[in-house]
Formats: C-alpha cells, structure tokens, sequence
C-alpha cells in the first residue's frame, strides 16, 4: 500500500473520529443559514419605529410629516418593483401606475396587489406586504424638556409603545430651520436626515416663492424624476434588462469567495497545529522512519483534503437539495432567483477550481511554516506578517465586486496568490471558459512549484530539525 496513502488515512480518521468533526458538520449549515437569513429576519420583526414631532410652525411639522409618508411609500414602492421584476416583469408597468395613483401608501400597495391578482395570479404567493419604518405619533407633552422621560424610556406613549425618538423644529433669529433630533440611539441618523432633505426642499420652495414662482408650480418642480433602467448589451433584446434575476449571480460569488476564503484557511490552520503537534510529540520521527518528507507532505495534504470532502459532500448534498427545490418550486419568486444562481455552472467551476488549488498551495505554505515551528506559540508570532500577506485577496474583493472587468482585477486574477478567489468573483460577469481552464492550469503549475519548495522547507524543519528558535540563537551568536 502506498506510503502517501497511509498517511493521508492516518490523518482523515483521526479527524473524523474527534468530536469537533462532528460537530462542526452539523453545527456550520445552521450558523451559514443564522447569518444569512437572521438580519432579514430581524428586520422584519422588528415593529415600525414611533417618532414624535413638535415644531414652532404648524407647516414645518405637517412638511416633515409628509416626507416620512413619502419615504415610506417610495420604499414600498421600490420593494414590490424589485419583486415584480423577477417574478412578472410584464405587468411591473401596469401595477407601478395603478400603485402611483393611489391617494396613500395602503391603498398604493392594494392598488398593485389587485392588479397582480387580475393579471398574475401566481406571483400573489409571496407578494411583498411592506410596512413603514416609522410611524408619526402626537407628541405626549408640549415641550422638548417634558418629553424626555418618554425619549429616555421612564414612561411609554398612552397606547403602551415606547418613544423611539422625536424632532423638534424651530427656527433661528433669521427664520432659518433649525432640526433638532433627540433619540439614545446615538448611532442612528436617518430620522434627521430625512427631515433635512424635507425642510431643504421647503427652503427652496420658500425661496422660489419669494422670486414669484407659484407654489403649485414649486411642488411640481420637486416631484420631476428620471426613471432608471439598467441594460446588459449581451443579452437578448427581450432579456436585456438587468433585474435581481442577472445581479444574483454576483451575491452568490461574493458569499461562496468569502465561504472559499475560511474554508481554506481553517483547514490549512488545521495543518499548521497538526504538524507542530506531532512534531513537539516526536510522532513524525517514528513516521518519518517509514516515509520520505515529501510523502509525509502530500499525505497529510490529501487526508485534512479528504476530511474537507467530507464536509463538503454532506453541506453540498444537503444545500445542493434544498437550493435545487427552490430553485424549481420557487422559480418565480426572489428566493428561486438567488438559489439558482448558486446553481450556475461557472460559479460551481470556478469554486471547485479554487478550492482544491487554493488548499493545496495554502496548505503547503502552512505545513512548511509548522514544521520550523517546535510551540503554537512560536507559530503564533510567524504567522502574524503571513496573515496580512494571506489576506490580501480578500482586499481586491470589494473593487473586484464593483468591476470584475476592470484591468488590475484581470492581472490580479492570474497571480496565484489572488487567483482562487478573483476567480470565483469573475465568473458571473462572463468569464470564458477557455480563461476559467487557464487560469486553473496556471495554479496546478504553482501548486507544483509551492508543494516542491514546501516538501524541503518541511524535510529541514522535521528531519535537519531546523526551527526558527535555533535560526534566532545562531543570529545571536553570529
């Protein structure tokens, strides 16, 4: 039986026979979906926002008030276009006028659902009910000063809900407004900022009135707007409109590089304290009487290999499933969109690709590391620099994201070092798969290279027992 393969066996039953495999196994799918779903979730339980409003000048009040109406009604509106647009874009038209001319944002949103109900009655499923992120409440006292308890929390509204925060309006010497927002949440500005926009507007308004502009024509001044329509010139003249159904793609690359990104290096730390265990214990002297270093090196690479396998067959199968079923069930809601974009071919290759090369050559890198290494301690302090060097593809991500076209990103991506990762984030914008199997034959020939130049850094380290302790005692010395 092969040296190597007793090796790697060796390792992959000591890994799963430890309590941590297992519960890592089940444990990672419910920590993916907590982070995945529970910021949606807690978005949607948590109830609207009371605010209060006291102002010297009853239009001041009434002006704020109606903007907090329009923001919510253009977030609803915005919410229903967006899954319009996936499930059916061809009444978003029909559905978006009869919502603009509804009198109020409840009947805006009835507006819509009732001609999704005439027109498409299979998207009512999961028709979006939206509620506004703030509700107006009357003041529970006449000044700022006598509200604080309400603001503070010692005493709630008299329909029992607390006061998350209120705006008091008056004006400077000059008549100019002045906003005055008052909230504990001291991180939180987008109640003043939205009361900003609003009383600009009316300065503006005020002051196109004091040049002989009527009002009415001043308010239709405000509501001129341009529509925005996003196109993709490759696509088929009837398809060429971007919706969610073009942009998943690039979400699901962003989540899979940063899955790609801590798998890797999880398991090659799992490598690094693995080699300085056996290495402290002097169990690779006893295997190292029956295997070369470089044996020892590709063994221990395919088991902790094979471990991952083993994660990623039970994780794959399962979200393989349930993505399929939504993807299939679901194909005409925003969720079947998104689980088919993790579906995508060259998503999946190009994760595949940068996975077994990235692990290989991060692998090595890490084995070689803990071989010249005799305590986790020491390891500690060397990999210090080698993380923020290791960290550097995660930094092109974000403009990676933004224009995976771009020309630094297309010369990143053929650097070993980046290529895994920049990969994976290139492959919704088009890549050709010619690319795809040049840039992973460019990374088997760096695994080559890093497996050649790690099995003698690991041979010296484990064999000629050099270690970074004694290279600092010969500097000294020298």
């Amino acid at each position: 039986m092969s040296p190597i393969f007793l090796v790697a066996r060796r390792d992959y039953f000591a890994y799963i026979g430890a309590w941590g495999f297992w519960l890592s196994l089940i444990t990672a799918p419910l920590i993916i979906a907590v982070l995945v779903f529970a910021p949606v979730l807690l978005a949607r339980a948590e109830p609207p926002r009371t605010l209060a409003i006291l102002s010297e000048r009853v239009e001041d009040g009434a002006h704020i008030a109606a903007a907090f109406e329009a923001e919510a009604r253009r977030s609803a509106r915005g919410e229903i276009r967006a899954y319009l647009d996936t499930t059916a874009p061809a009444i978003v038209a029909d559905a978006l006028a009869a919502f603009d001319a509804a009198p109020e944002r409840r009947a805006a949103i009835a507006a819509a659902r009732e001609v999704v109900s005439r027109r498409a009655p299979g998207a009512l499923r999961a028709f979006p009910a939206p509620s506004p992120r703030y509700i107006i409440v009357e003041p529970p006292a006449r000044t700022i000063e006598a509200m604080r308890p309400y603001l503070s929390g010692g005493r709630l509204l008299p329909n029992g809900e607390a006061l998350y925060g209120a705006l008091n309006l008056r004006r400077d010497a000059a008549g100019r407004p002045v906003i005055e927002y008052w909230g504990v949440n001291l991180s939180h500005e987008e109640p003043s900022a939205i009361a900003r926009r609003a009383m600009r507007l009316m300065m503006q308004r005020e002051a196109l009135a004091a040049h002989g502009l009527a009002p009415a024509e001043a308010d239709r001044l405000e509501t001129l707007e341009p529509q925005i329509v996003q196109f993709d010139p490759r696509s088929r003249a009837e398809e060429a409109q971007v919706t969610l159904r073009q942009r998943a793609p690039f979400y699901a690359a962003l989540l899979l590089s940063f899955v790609l990104w801590s798998v890797v290096f999880s398991v090659a730390n799992m490598l690094l304290t693995g080699v300085i265990e056996e290495k402290s214990n002097k169990i690779l002297d006893t295997l190292l009487t029956s295997v070369t270093p470089l044996e020892m090196l590709i063994g221990k690479l395919l088991g902790v290999a094979a471990v991952s396998a083993t994660l990623f067959l039970f994780w794959g199968a399962l979200g393989g499933t349930l993505l399929s079923l939504a993807a299939s069930s679901l194909s005409t809601s925003m969720l079947g969109q998104i689980a088919a974009a993790f579906l995508e071919p060259r998503l999946l290759a190009a994760f595949g690709v940068g996975f077994v090369a990235g692990y290989l050559m991060y692998g090595a890198i890490f084995l070689a590391l803990g071989s010249l290494c005799e305590s986790i301690q020491e390891a500690q302090t060397l990999l210090g620099p080698v993380a923020l060097v290791l960290a550097m593809p995660m930094m092109l991500i974000a403009p990676a994201l933004d224009n995976p076209n771009a020309p630094i990103i297309e010369a990143a991506s053929w650097v070993p070092l980046f290529t895994p990762f920049l990969l994976l984030i290139r492959a919704p914008a088009g890549l050709d798969w010619i690319e795809i199997a040049g840039q992973g034959a460019l990374m088997l020939l760096a695994v080559t290279v890093v497996l050649m130049l790690a099995a003698r850094v690991f041979k010296a380290g484990v064999v000629d027992q050099v270690s970074l302790a004694n290279w600092r005692g010969r500097k000294a010395k020298g």
